[in-house]
């Protein structure tokens, strides 16, 4: 249950952060990248629907080309993995991210078109003195039969970029669940192990039996 529960959130947190790499991060708070970007990204997802669905490959490669520009992948993968992050070799940490990216694409680029109907509100910004980690909240109505909840983006704010760190599910940080999942596997076998079974459900014809 824990596990397609993680299923159904990185989806959210891929579709909503399908920001086009045109965007400069350097010149936009995380409040306007949202706000600006969140009504392109559903247009897209709505006009391109039929495509998507007849070519997995579409979206697959629009998540690859997107998603990394805008969220910090590495600084993910070191919270994932805590501890085990601290005594892992680099190649290690490497392989980690990369299949972890992959895994994501993979499982979750095809369901996207399902969201084509999909509405987002960004929540009015409040006045704050600048931080390192600003959230940016938004509501989102898949317009599926479930009501709307909400979303919180996490970003990590320097002078260089503001990219996403982690993505809160009505409270629930994507981060932590995957955390607490990978930590207990990593504990049962070892991390390489672990690294293998991403890797082997990344593979095409393993990726639709790895969320059943």
């Amino acid at each position: 249950m824990l596990k397609k529960s993680i299923f159904v959130h990185t989806l959210i947190i891929m579709m909503l952060c399908l920001i086009p790499w045109v965007v400069s991060a350097e010149d936009k708070t995380p409040h306007e990248i949202i706000e600006q970007t969140s009504t392109e990204v559903l247009a897209a997802l709505k006009n391109d629907s039929s495509e998507i669905k007849s070519n997995p490959n579409k979206i697959n490669e629009l998540v690859d080309e997107i998603i990394l520009p805008i969220c910090d992948l590495e600084r993910m993968g070191k919270y994932i993995l805590a501890k085990h992050w601290k005594t892992a070799t680099d190649e290690q940490r490497d392989s980690f991210v990369t299949e972890f990216k992959q895994m994501l694409i993979r499982n979750y680029g095809k369901h996207l078109a399902e969201y084509s109907n999909a509405t987002v509100t960004v929540i009015p910004e409040k006045l704050a003195e600048e931080k390192l980690y600003q959230t940016v909240s938004t509501k989102l109505d898949t317009r599926i039969g479930s009501k709307p909840f909400q979303v919180d983006y996490v970003f990590r704010v320097t002078e260089d970029s503001s990219k996403v760190v982690d993505v809160r599910v009505e409270g629930m940080s994507i981060l932590k669940t995957f955390r607490t999942v990978f930590a207990q596997e990593i504990a049962e076998t070892s991390l390489d192990e672990l690294i293998q079974r991403i890797t082997l459900v990344n593979q095409p014809s393993l990726a639709m039996n790895a969320i059943n």
